[in-house]
């Protein structure tokens, strides 16, 4: 599969865990969402077993990069709910066999949201999926190969598309 594919899926199961997190953080109190979507993607590394100075540096990295995108949210008034329509309508166009162009305009028009909210959305997850990457960077290839391939390929620097030859 082609790898933006693989990093959209990943993008969109952290939309989901982010307004599941948001959610219950209100509804519970005990967790601020940036808390939440860490640990939702630190629990993604236990097969590599991880030692405790990376795993501090990955809750560093990515808890910088978490607390900034749900602040970002937060004042452009992007909801969980917005997040929870975009990611059923993409599921709904993958299902539908659309194609990837397609599939994020289907989700980003089904948010409901401003043009300048989807901006917003489409800037923190790019902020996501660097703080990937610098994730990636921490860990040894050994340990790359214990994680799913979905989180191996977002945790890459994405390739750039080959250019058909004249």
């Amino acid at each position: 599969m082609p790898k933006w594919f693989m990093c959209l899926l990943a993008v969109t199961a952290i939309f989901v865990s982010n307004a599941s997190a948001q959610d219950s953080a209100k509804a519970g109190g005990k967790a601020a969402s940036e808390t939440a979507m860490t640990n939702q993607f630190l629990k993604q590394f236990e097969p590599a077993a991880l030692d405790q100075p990376t795993t501090d540096k990955i809750k560093e990295i990515f808890g910088k990069a978490a607390k900034e995108v749900v602040e970002k949210r937060k004042q452009a008034g992007v909801t969980p709910q917005m997040l929870k329509k975009r990611t059923d309508a993409v599921k709904q166009a993958r299902e539908e066999g659309k194609k990837q162009k397609e599939v994020r305009e289907f989700g980003l028009n089904a948010m409901g949201a401003t043009e300048e909210q989807k901006q917003l959305v489409l800037e923190t997850e790019d902020m996501l999926a660097k703080a990937r990457i610098a994730v990636g960077k921490l860990l040894t290839d050994e340990q790359k190969s214990k994680l799913s391939k979905q989180l191996q390929s977002n945790l890459k620097e994405p390739t750039a598309p080959k250019k058909p030859k004249s």
